[in-house]
Parts: structure tokens; sequence; C-alpha cells
């Protein structure tokens, strides 16, 4: 059983592709998978996804489990200055079992970074009132991420596309939290040598595997649309970096997922 804890089939790359893209994934052995919320209206085509493809007429064995997350991007936080009221309706969806992605980007900068922080920090409250995990997106932010979470301890953290480096490893496992892998972990260059050396301290008990799709294809496939079925190269190659088999390694992160996700 393959997972892909971090898709965004609802983007405008493959929403039009949805049914050939679940096909893909169904043949690649994923069996389950998170559509990404990032915003108001992503968020609601996320869980009507999830739950649309879930209640496929007559599914066969190998038809994949989804399940959504709600939330506003750091792209996003300037067109919101509070939690959307559709989000409490939203998260009694059986469907949804997180927050994300939220957190901070200084990557792009396309809301100001004091936008960013105070959306980030209502979401973080909304993910505590209403007992969900948070799915973290920090990019060239780990820092001032770091001095919100700490307000958050008792919040169960998955850092996406985790980019703390060794510095912030040791207190990022502190906290009730996992990290997530994709595309990154198998690419040629030195950042991804970096990543591969952090992915192999991190215990193999809080790591989860994902393909951000339709970004960050894995290799062999960099350069293409990103889809679900494309979680198999990021598993191969972190069997590789754990010494696993594929096997153990499945089964470690199912253990991870539901534990979790509360699924």
């Amino acid at each position: 059983m393959l997972i892909d804890s971090h898709c965004h089939i609802n983007s405008e790359e493959l929403r039009g592709n949805a049914a050939e893209i679940i096909s893909h994934a169904e043949e690649a052995g994923v069996k389950k998978m998170i559509i990404v919320g990032c915003d108001l209206d992503d968020s609601i085509e996320a869980v009507a996804m999830a739950n649309e493809f879930s209640n496929t007429p007559n599914p066969s064995p190998l038809t994949p489990n989804f399940f959504a997350s709600i939330g506003i991007h750091p792209h996003e936080a300037k067109r919101y200055n509070a939690i959307p009221e559709e989000f409490y309706k939203l998260i009694q969806d059986k469907k949804v079992v997180a927050v994300g992605e939220i957190g901070l980007d200084y990557h792009y900068d396309l809301s100001p970074r004091d936008v960013q922080a105070e959306m980030f920090e209502l979401q973080l409250k909304f993910a505590e009132e209403v007992n969900k995990p948070v799915i973290l997106h920090i990019r060239e932010a780990i820092d001032d991420a770091m001095k919100i979470l700490r307000n958050h301890k008792d919040l169960k953290l998955l850092f996406h596309c985790y980019a703390g480096g060794l510095k912030f490893l040791d207190e990022v496992l502190e906290f009730n939290s996992l990290c997530a892998f994709g595309g990154a972990l198998t690419w040629k260059g030195k950042a991804s040598d970096e990543l591969r050396e952090v992915f192999k301290k991190i215990p193999a008990d809080r790591i989860l595997l994902e393909t951000d799709c339709p970004y960050m294809a894995p290799a062999p496939m960099r350069g293409k649309t990103n889809e679900p079925a494309f979680i198999k190269f990021v598993y191969e190659r972190a069997t590789q970096e754990k010494n696993l088999s594929l096997e153990e390694l499945e089964k470690i992160i199912e253990i991870n997922f539901e534990r979790f996700f509360n699924i």
C-alpha cells in the first residue's frame, strides 16, 4: 500500500484529468491520499472531491481512499482577515482530517509577512479549537515559524516538505510532529544530498511521504506534471536511504499516517 499524504488534484493543472490521474494511482498501488486545500474555494473543492471519489459506484479493491484538508496557504493570507465561516462547516465533514496547508512563505512573499503570521496564528488556534492536526507549509521562514509554533506545542504538526535542516530537527522532533518528504528526496544536487542526510536522521516512525503534485515531480519524472502515481519513486528512494524493504516501509508509513490523522 502506497500513501500520498499531500496532493493537489484540485489544482488547475490536474482537476480536468482527475479520473485519469486516479486510474494511474490505482495502477501504481496508491491506496490513500489527502487532497489539500489552499484557500476557501480550494478547500471546498478538496472536500467535495474526497467525497465524490470515495463514493465511486462499484469501487474495485484497488480504488484509493481519499481524504481532505482545509486551510489558507500563506500566499493567500492577504485575502482573509479571519477564519472563513465555511471552515466551521467543512471541518465537520468525515473526510476532513487536518487543517492545512498553512504557515509562512518568505520565498515568494505573495502576502506581507505580518499578514502571513496573523493568519498562521489564527489557523493554529482554529486547529486547537476543532482538535485537528496541522499540515504546515514553511519555506525560507523556519526561524519565525518556530517562534509561533512554540506557543502551540500540543498540536499534532506535519512539516510538509520539511526544510528545517539539521539545525531545527531536534526541536521539530520534540513537538508532536511528523516530517514529510517528496520528490526532492530523489533529485540530484547538493540541496537534495543534504535533505537525504536529514531524512536518514529522522526516526522511521516520524516520517510520511508525499508528491505535492502537480509540483515537484520526482526523478525520473522531473520536468513532468507530478501526480500521485509518482509517489512510488519517492518510496523507492526512501527505502534505499532507510535501508528498509519496500514492504517494511509501506507498513511504517501506513501506521504513521493512520496514527497522525486518526484514520
